[in-house]
């Protein structure tokens, strides 16, 4: 049986449900990923694209391209990153981990990126850590 996650923007004007089974819970410590959410890495809950669902106020998301395959949506009303996409991974949503219900139960599984994590980044050993992207 899946398990149902709720969640929503800072305005609360867009809400979402993740129904799965599974899930990785990624931290990226891409420069891009810092940038676009002011921080110094970011966390993901990223899901099969069918187990995600805008429940409401999927006319306020708007989008921005960072690059050429990543996609960032957003709530056009308080800022609040609700998701990524990346057309690398076409059938997968990284959802961002802060706009979750829950999100303290929640403990990442890998470290992406990490050939340009910041320097004062301490790593946790007991999760695998990638230079780069995990391939498709």
């Amino acid at each position: 049986m899946s398990r149902k996650i709720l969640g929503n923007c800072a305005c609360g004007e867009i809400t979402f449900e993740i129904r799965a089974l599974n899930a990785n819970i990624v931290n990226c410590h891409c420069t891009t990923c810092r940038r676009l959410n002011g921080s110094a890495f970011s966390t993901y809950f990223v899901v099969a694209d069918k187990c995600f669902e805008i429940t409401t106020g999927e006319k306020l998301l708007a989008r921005y391209s960072p690059s050429e395959t990543a996609v960032k949506n957003f709530c056009s009303q308080c800022g609040s990153p609700v998701f990524n996409q990346n057309s690398k991974y076409p059938h997968l949503r990284m959802i961002h981990l802060g706009s979750l219900d829950m999100n303290e139960t929640i403990n990442p599984n890998v470290n992406i990126f990490c050939q340009s994590k910041l320097p004062w980044v301490v790593l946790d050993r007991e999760i695998p850590c990638f230079e780069r992207e995990i391939e498709p």
